[in-house]
C-alpha cells in the first residue's frame, strides 16, 4: 500500500475528478490534528505520489485537503494557483467569483481550462475566475452606471424631488426600473396615483430617448478618435519607416564610399611601386657575362691543348 494512512483510515479520500491518461485532482480529509492528508499521500519528496504517477503512466496528480467551507476548498481545488478572494454570487446555481492576480490568471485556468475545470468539478460549483484588473474595471463600469442612474432620477422631467426619493426607497433607482414597474408598479409606491404615474412614464422614457442619443453621440465620438489614432499610428509608423530606409541608404553610401577610397589607396600603392623598381639579379645573373667573355676567346686553345695532352699521352 503506497500511503498507510489511507489504509489504516487515518486519511480519507473525499471526492477525486479526473482527465484520463492526464491530469487528476484528489481532494483527503484527515481524521487526526497531527497528520498532514496532502503530506501523508505525497510522501517525503514526492515519493508516495511518484509511484502511484508511474502506475497510472504519467497522469499527473493534484493533492488538496478537503474543507466543508466552499471558498476554502475552492481554493485549495485550484492549487498550484494562489487565490486572493473568492465571493459566492448565486448559492441556487452554485456560481462563485475567484478573483487572482493577473500574473497568476493562465495559472489558475490551466491549459485549455483543465486547471479550472477540474477544481470546478472537484467542488461542484461553477467557478468564474477573473484577475484584478478586469474586477476593477467592472467596478469602475458599476459605480459609473449607478451614478448614470441617479442623475437621470434626479432630471426627471415635471416631476418633484419628493415623489423621485419616494421612488428610489421602494427600489425604483433606474429609469429602467421605473418603466418595468409600468402604471401599476408605480401606483403601489404611497402618494402616487394613476396620472402621477403616467407622468413618471412619460418623463422616464424621454430621459431613456435621451440616454439613448448621448450614447450614440459618445459611440461616435470613440469611433472618431480610435479612427484618428489608427491614422496616427499609421502615419507613425511610415514616418518611421522613411527615417529607417534613410538610415540605411546613408549607411549603404557611407559603406560604398569607403570602400572606393580603400581601392583608391590600393591602386597609388601599385603605381608607385612599379615606378620604383629597379631589375636586380642574383650573382649567378651577373657572373654570367663575364663567364662568357672570358670563355670565347680561350674555346680554341682548350681544344689544341686538349690535343697535345693526348698526344703527349
Amino acid at each position: 500500500m503506497e500511503v498507510p494512512e489511507i489504509y489504516d483510515g487515518t486519511v480519507a479520500i473525499e471526492r477525486a475528478v479526473h482527465d484520463p491518461g492526464d491530469r487528476a485532482k484528489v481532494a483527503v480529509r484527515s481524521k487526526d490534528r497531527d497528520v498532514d492528508p496532502v503530506g501523508a499521500c505525497v510522501g517525503m519528496k514526492g515519493s508516495r505520489v511518484q509511484s502511484i504517477i508511474r502506475e497510472l503512466r504519467g497522469e499527473k496528480i493534484d493533492i488538496v485537503e478537503f474543507s466543508d467551507d466552499v471558498s476554502t476548498f475552492v481554493t485549495n481545488a485550484l492549487n498550484p494557483a494562489k487565490i486572493n478572494r473568492v465571493q459566492i454570487t448565486d448559492t441556487e446555481s452554485r456560481t462563485l467569483e475567484v478573483v487572482v492576480d493577473d500574473e497568476q490568471l493562465s495559472l489558475a485556468i490551466g491549459k485549455k481550462g483543465q486547471n479550472v475545470r477540474l477544481a470546478s468539478r472537484l467542488a461542484g460549483w461553477k467557478i468564474d475566475i477573473k484577475s484584478e484588473q478586469e474586477k476593477k474595471r467592472e467596478v469602475q463600469a458599476e459605480m459609473e452606471r449607478m451614478a448614470r442612474d441617479s442623475r437621470e432620477m434626479a432630471n426627471l422631467s415635471g416631476v418633484s424631488e419628493k415623489t423621485v426619493q419616494r421612488l428610489q426607497e421602494n427600489g425604483l433607482q433606474s429609469l429602467d426600473a421605473v418603466l418595468a414597474a409600468g402604471v401599476e408598479g408605480l401606483t403601489g409606491v404611497p402618494g402616487i396615483g394613476p396620472k402621477t404615474a403616467e407622468k413618471i412614464l412619460a418623463a422616464a422614457q424621454t430621459g431613456l430617448q435621451e440616454r439613448a442619443e448621448r450614447e450614440e453621440a459618445e459611440r461616435v465620438e470613440a469611433e472618431r478618435l480610435a479612427a484618428e489614432e489608427a491614422a496616427r499610428q499609421v502615419e507613425e509608423q511610415a514616418r518611421q519607416a522613411e527615417e529607417a530606409l534613410a538610415e540605411e541608404a546613408a549607411r549603404q553610401a557611407a559603406l560604398a564610399d569607403a570602400a572606393a577610397r580603400d581601392q583608391s589607396s590600393a591602386s597609388d600603392d601599385d603605381e608607385s611601386g612599379e615606378g620604383a623598381a629597379e631589375p636586380t639579379y642574383t650573382g649567378e645573373e651577373s657572373a654570367a657575362p663575364e663567364a662568357d667573355e672570358a670563355a670565347t676567346p680561350g674555346a680554341e686553345p682548350l681544344e689544341g691543348g686538349a690535343e697535345e695532352r693526348r698526344e703527349g699521352d
